[in-house]
C-alpha cells in the first residue's frame, strides 16, 4: 500500500518589524548581538533599531568595587588588587555582566568601578608597577567589551582615595582626593567626557580645581570652577549622594554654608556652562541626585522634635526651566529599614533610582544588605547580602551598539 502524503508544514506567519522588536527589546544585551547573524534583515533592524536607540534596556544590576582578599568590614591596601563584581537584579535567567575581558588586558593590574552613564563604565586603573600617583581612567562598554584607557589628568593625590571613593568622607580630615564623573550622551555624540573634581577635605569637601576630558580630543584642559562658576570655601560639596546627567548636564548637590541653603549645581563637560537650581527645600539633608524617566530626582532627610531623622522624601523637578519641584514621594525609616530613625551617612546609602520605574536601591551598612523600595507598592526588597562592605556601587544599564570612541576590544 501507498504510504500516505505528508502534509507540507505552513511558512510560519510573517511578523511585522514593530512585534519583531518587541520580541527582541525583551532580550539581554549579548544574546540580541548574536541573533543579528540570523539573517540579513534581522541584522539591518537590530542594527538600525540600536542606532535610533529605539531597543531601550532597562536596568540589569549593579558593579561594585571590591577586593578580592578581604573578608567583611576589611579595607583596600595597596599591594590588594581591587576588581568588579557584578549584582544581577532581573533574576537566575539573565546573563551576568562582566569585566573580565579587563583581566585579560596585559599590563592593567587594579581596577575599580567609579561611575556609569548610558552603558559605559569608568573605571579608576592603575598599571602594573605603577604607584597609585600616577592613576588613569578605562572608560569601557561591558556590552561590546570595548574599552579605551584614560591618562592621568596630572593631579597628584596623597593617598589611595583616589581609587576607590570613600564612603564617609567625614571620617578623613585635611585630605585631598577627586571625584570624577563620566558624561556620554550618544544621542548628541559618539564621544564621552570627563569631569574631575580635585577636592580638599575638612570636615568637608571643597572644591580645589577641575579638569575635563574629551575623547574627542584626547586632551585633559584645566577649569577654574572656583572663580569662573562661584564655588568657592563656602560652598560644601556634596558627590556622596550621586548626580545626574539631564539635557547633557552633570547635577550634583551642594551646600552654601554662608546662607545656609542647598542647591544643585549643573555643569557641562566642557567646563564651560554652569547653572545653579534652587533645590525644594532651602534646608535639608541631601541623601540622593539621580535621573528617573527623564527628569532630575532629589531624596531630603526629614528629622521630627528631637532632631531625629525619621522620613525620606523624594522629590522631582517638574518644570525644569521654572524649576518647580514636587513631592514625589514620603517613607518613613520605620518603613524602610524597621528603625524610627537612620542618617545617610552612617546607617545607609541610597545607590540608584530606577532610570524608568519608580524604584530605588539602597545599602544598610549595618547589616551589609542591598535592598529595593517599589514606591508604587510599598515594598521593600532584599535583593543581596553583600558580605563585605562594598567601595562603590555603580548601577549598569547596557548598550550593545559599539562607538568608535572605545578603540580597544578584547
Amino acid at each position: 500500500m501507498d504510504r500516505p502524503k505528508r502534509s507540507v508544514a505552513a511558512a510560519p506567519p510573517f511578523l511585522p518589524d514593530d512585534a519583531l522588536v518587541e520580541i527582541l527589546s525583551r532580550l539581554h544585551a549579548k544574546s540580541l548581538c548574536r541573533f543579528k547573524c540570523v539573517s540579513k534583515s534581522w541584522h539591518d533592524l537590530i542594527a538600525g533599531r540600536l542606532r535610533c536607540n529605539r531597543l531601550p534596556q532597562t536596568l540589569e544590576g549593579f558593579f561594585y568595587a571590591y577586593d578580592g582578599t578581604s573578608d567583611a568590614g576589611g579595607g583596600v591596601s595597596p599591594d590588594r588588587a581591587v576588581h568588579g563584581r557584578f549584582i544581577n537584579t532581573l533574576g537566575k535567567s539573565a546573563p551576568l555582566a562582566s569585566l573580565s575581558f579587563l583581566g585579560k588586558q596585559p599590563g592593567i593590574e587594579d581596577f575599580a568601578p567609579l561611575r556609569s552613564c548610558n552603558g559605559l563604565l569608568l573605571l579608576g586603573h592603575r598599571r602594573a608597577g605603577d604607584s597609585y600617583d600616577s592613576l588613569g581612567y578605562i572608560v569601557c562598554n561591558p556590552a561590546t567589551e570595548q574599552w579605551v584607557t584614560v591618562p592621568s589628568s596630572g593631579w597628584k593625590p596623597f593617598s589611595l582615595l583616589d581609587l576607590v571613593e570613600i564612603e564617609d568622607p567625614d571620617s578623613y580630615t585635611e585630605r585631598r582626593s577627586r571625584f570624577t564623573y563620566l558624561i556620554f550622551d550618544p544621542v548628541v555624540s559618539s564621544h564621552f567626557q570627563l569631569a574631575e573634581f580635585c577636592i580638599w577635605m575638612d570636615g568637608g569637601q571643597f572644591v580645589e580645581h577641575v579638569h575635563t576630558y574629551s575623547s574627542e580630543t584626547g586632551v585633559w584642559k584645566p577649569y577654574n570652577c572656583t572663580y569662573e562658576s562661584g564655588l568657592d570655601e563656602a560652598w560644601v560639596t556634596s558627590f556622596f549622594a550621586g548626580s545626574a546627567l539631564i539635557n547633557g548636564m552633570l547635577h550634583f548637590s551642594v551646600t552654601r554654608f554662608d546662607i545656609g541653603q542647598e542647591l544643585i549645581v549643573s555643569v557641562d563637560g566642557g567646563g564651560m556652562d554652569c547653572r545653579f537650581i534652587s533645590s525644594p527645600e532651602k534646608q535639608a539633608d541631601v541623601a540622593f541626585v539621580g535621573q528617573s524617566q527623564g527628569r532630575l530626582h532629589y531624596m531630603t532627610q526629614h528629622r521630627d522634635s528631637t532632631s531625629e531623622m525619621t522620613q525620606l522624601s523624594i522629590w522631582v523637578l517638574q518644570d525644569y526651566d521654572a524649576e518647580k519641584w514636587v513631592v514625589k514621594h514620603s517613607v518613613t525609616f520605620l518603613q524602610l529599614f524597621g528603625r524610627m530613625n537612620c542618617d545617610v551617612v552612617f546607617d545607609y546609602k541610597v545607590v540608584a533610582i530606577h532610570p524608568d520605574r519608580n524604584s530605588i536601591f539602597f545599602v544598610q551598612w549595618w547589616d551589609l544588605k542591598l535592598k529595593s523600595y517599589d514606591m508604587d507598592s510599598k515594598e521593600v526588597c532584599t535583593l543581596r547580602i553583600l558580605g563585605f562592605e562594598p567601595q562603590n556601587i555603580v548601577p549598569y544599564v547596557p548598550s550593545f551598539a559599539e562607538s568608535s570612541a572605545l578603540a580597544n576590544k578584547y
